[in-house]
């Protein structure tokens, strides 16, 4: 973070500093009590499970050199520095800092999924050639971006963050913090339906991040997408489309699936083409790795760097991961988060697979009134990818088993749970040598307790 005295912060937030030295440094920012280490400044937020002025006094006990809070916390004394809302000031700071310390390209992510590994596989390209600072983990709202941004360095080059929403108007207030210059959308889809109400809504959700666009900016969208064709005509910003079809300037042809060893395919840009090997499998990383090699290739990255940087593809925890499973099994790990896009493509991995298909699929939620139609779809597709043994949890869930007899899976063959722990019991007594194990779901539902139950069986 940029060196800041309290006077300054004071002056940047519009603060009002109680007991506080003006001179006193600060060395960064701190939103956890807990990971306090000594000179930063505490944000004393407000969610709807906590409450950061309950913990301003053990944040200062840990070395913080003051809190900004927007009451006086009873019996505490130190620095403080007190303003109308704390998450105002923590995005205000942030805004500052982007505009004050970095020049580079900031590259906004976000779509109905893919969000993340696309962020994380733009950043692996653009590595190949500049230093490069992207969002850590999923920090990807009106909390985590801020704090992003307040990573900044002068030393940064480029920045790819994670922009997500629960609403109209949300992304454009993360653009107005940090007003991107080159914007990413992976897809539209059906993801938060049961809050914005249709898809054109959630299509205007996403695509305000290009409308925020400057017009030397850059878009990038994927143009096997309708909804993300129609949005090329909201932005001022140079549109370059991705895709598998002809039409799209970054393409991808020759694709081949290696089964678990992954995928192979032929980009062609406007200006040469390249082999790439994925060691992902999946139609949907072959489009998200084409999203960061569009991107790579408008800002100067040389198209063989590309396909080298994405041979060692990002990993992430409970994000499409083959694991070793009991009795020689295999699973694929998938369970972060799930929406009817992300499972049907997933439920398309696992077809390609060699070995007995297992699939284990939790509900999908704020899918709003259709979320019935879309779980019993779901379960269609997973009769139609070959899936031998279906195991369902949640209630929303049950219509993906309901889906699956109705497609021709023999009821014998397909069984519901409560919660994941009680599927994952059913599972580690049937498992079998060769058999391929799907875990998806959306995050509440907690499918990683499946895996811990699997991991204690010898």
């Amino acid at each position: 973070m940029i060196a800041l005295t309290l006077g300054e912060l004071c002056r940047i937030l519009g603060a009002e500093l109680i007991q506080g030295d003006p001179g006193r440094e600060i060395k960064g920012v701190s939103t956890d009590s807990r990971r306090v280490c000594g000179g930063e400044v505490f944000f004393a937020l407000k969610g709807e499970r906590f409450d950061g002025h309950d913990y301003v006094e053990e944040a200062l006990a840990r070395g913080a050199v003051a809190a900004v809070v927007a009451r006086l916390p009873s019996a505490v004394k130190g620095p403080l520095l007190k303003v109308p809302d704390t998450l105002e000031a923590l995005q205000a700071l942030a805004a500052y800092h982007r505009q004050r310390i970095f020049r580079g390209e900031l590259i906004g992510v976000t779509g109905s999924s893919g969000k993340t590994t696309t962020k994380n596989l733009v950043a692996q390209v653009l590595e190949a050639k500049f230093r490069v600072c992207k969002t850590p983990g999923n920090l990807n709202n009106e909390i985590g971006l801020p704090l992003t941004l307040l990573q900044l360095t002068p030393q940064h080059q480029m920045a790819v963050v994670e922009m997500a929403m629960r609403g109209l108007g949300e992304i454009a207030a993360l653009c107005r913090l940090s007003r991107p210059t080159v914007g990413i959308i992976t897809n539209i889809g059906t993801a938060h339906l049961g809050r914005l109400g249709s898809i054109a809504n959630i299509a205007r959700a996403k695509g305000e991040l290009v409308e925020a666009l400057p017009p030397e900016g850059l878009a990038v969208l994927n143009g096997d997408d309708p909804w993300c064709r129609r949005l090329a005509q909201n932005t001022r910003a140079r549109v370059v489309f991705y895709g598998i079809g002809e039409t799209a300037a970054v393409q991808a042809r020759d694709i081949k699936a290696l089964g678990r060893e992954g995928t192979e395919f032929r980009a062609v840009f406007p200006r040469g083409e390249v082999m790439v090997r994925l060691p992902v499998p999946g139609l949907h990383n072959v489009l998200n790795s084409l999203a960061a090699m569009a991107t790579g290739y408008c800002l100067g990255v040389d198209p063989e760097d590309m396909a080298l940087r994405l041979a060692s593809w990002p990993r992430e925890s409970m994000r499409q991961e083959f694991l070793p499973g009991p009795r020689s099994s295999y699973i694929y790990n998938d369970a972060y988060n799930a929406n009817p896009e992300s499972t049907a493509a997933a439920l398309e991995v696992v077809a390609q697979l060699p070995g007995r298909k297992v699939a284990v699929l939790g509900d999908m939620l704020e899918l709003g009134d259709r979320a019935p139609e879309f779980h019993r779809r779901i379960g269609r597709a997973a009769a139609e990818a070959g899936v031998s043994l279906l195991l369902t949890v949640g209630e929303l869930a049950r219509e993906i088993a309901r889906g699956a007899r109705e497609a021709g899976m023999a009821p014998d063959r397909v069984f519901s749970f409560s919660g994941p722990r009680e599927a994952g019991a059913f599972l580690a007594r049937h498992l079998a040598p060769g058999d391929v194990v799907l875990l998806k779901g959306s995050r509440a539902v907690g499918m990683e307790q499946v895996l811990e139950v699997l991991e204690e069986v010898e």
